[in-house]
């Protein structure tokens, strides 16, 4: 009998698209996927925290023969589906490379959120402030009730609403130096990532690692989210395998079924 898989997700989560990217790519079938709205702070209810202590998504519920376990975090999620379609995705030769890869985008380059949620200059600010302040009072608010219902999570919950009230007090009064040298600062880190991708493009072809792989289900939201929050000609400059390599995953079924 087949495990029941339950996938937590939000349709604007950067990385909650390489869930459901593996799950279409992979044609995992009868996947219940549910939908965490993070604009009200749902992934830090008490519900989900007894489901997923890390307050993350993607989670990733599999029920089997009894027993449930949770799989946490994005590269877990993404390697449960793998292994349960036969490991498609997965190429031997190039594992401990592409785990590298993996590694750095998930830590040291990842600033897609953090880019998303400043801005780089006072023309940005304006334009993100009525879709950024109103996300970060409605997780406040969620916040806010969650503490009355599980105070044993106090302290987790005041320092979101603290670290996001100091967001709103910068988008609200414009006072934004500090905030845009450190988009300055993501962005560069996040080149640097891209230019990387570059040269295994150029080294390898039309995919990451050779042909189609765990690779392409992380980097493709990466990507889309980069193109979220800078335009293409910032994306694709002096990167033209790069631009090419979009164009291919943007034709792809799972693409489409994924950022629709």
């Amino acid at each position: 009998m087949s495990p029941h898989l339950t996938l937590y997700t939000f349709k604007l989560s950067l990385w909650a698209a390489a869930g459901r990217l593996a799950v279409y790519e992979l044609d995992v079938p009868d996947v219940k996927q549910v939908e965490i709205d993070l604009s009200k702070a749902e992934n830090f209810s008490p519900e989900y925290l007894a489901i997923n202590p890390q307050h993350t998504i993607p989670a990733l519920k599999i029920e089997e023969n009894g027993e449930t376990q949770v799989k946490t975090d994005t590269k877990s999620v993404v390697e449960y589906l793998d292994n349960l379609a036969g490991n498609r995705l997965s190429i031997p030769g190039e594992k401990e490379e592409i785990d590298s890869f993996l590694k750095e985008m998930h830590q040291d380059a990842d600033i897609g959120n953090a880019l998303f949620f400043t801005s780089g200059n006072p023309q940005e600010l304006e334009q993100k402030k009525n879709m950024i302040v109103p996300f970060l009072q409605g997780r406040i608010k969620g916040w806010e009730t969650y503490l009355e219902q599980a105070p044993q999570y106090k302290d987790l919950y005041n320092k979101n609403i603290e670290e996001s009230k100091k967001i709103i007090h910068v988008y609200e009064s414009g006072k934004a130096d500090e905030m845009f040298a450190t988009n300055k600062h993501l962005w560069e880190v996040g080149q640097k990532f891209l230019d990387k991708a570059e040269s295994l493009l150029k080294a390898n072809g039309s995919f990451l690692f050779g042909k189609y792989s765990v690779a392409e289900i992380h980097f493709t939201p990466y990507l889309y989210r980069a193109l979220l929050v800078r335009k293409p000609e910032q994306v694709f400059a002096n990167r033209p395998n790069l631009e090419t390599y979009y164009k291919h995953i943007q034709a792809r079924p799972s693409f489409e079924k994924t950022f629709q």
